[in-house]
């Protein structure tokens, strides 16, 4: 197991930076993975302002599954809205890939 020469604590091996003390653990700093291409990241033919979607969805589902349930007992009041932005997050991604699977490839 590496050992972070500043801080002395043992980190994973495929960290980068030290959670504890943020240096390199690189002595050259190099990276010891290799970066992902830019055909294998998600969406990455749309503009920023459409990532913005999931959280969008996320926030509408979380307002629609928090009206629902506010005549309802406190468990369900608890429990329903938090499991709605979960949801609508997700629908939020799949409805990005969506999107990005019919525009073009940079």
């Amino acid at each position: 197991m590496p050992i972070c020469h500043e801080c002395n604590i043992s980190v994973d091996p495929e960290w980068t930076i030290c959670p504890t003390c943020s240096v390199a653990l690189q002595p050259d700093g190099s990276q010891p993975r290799r970066p992902v291409p830019r055909e294998e990241r998600y969406a990455s033919n749309l503009a920023w302002y459409f990532h913005l979607i999931p959280v969008v969805t996320g926030i509408l589902t979380l307002a629609a599954g928090d009206y629902l349930v506010s005549e309802s007992d406190p468990l369900l009041r608890t429990i329903f809205p938090p499991f709605c932005l979960i949801v609508g997050g997700w629908l939020g991604l799949i409805l990005l890939g969506i999107i990005s699977s019919y525009m073009e490839k940079p």
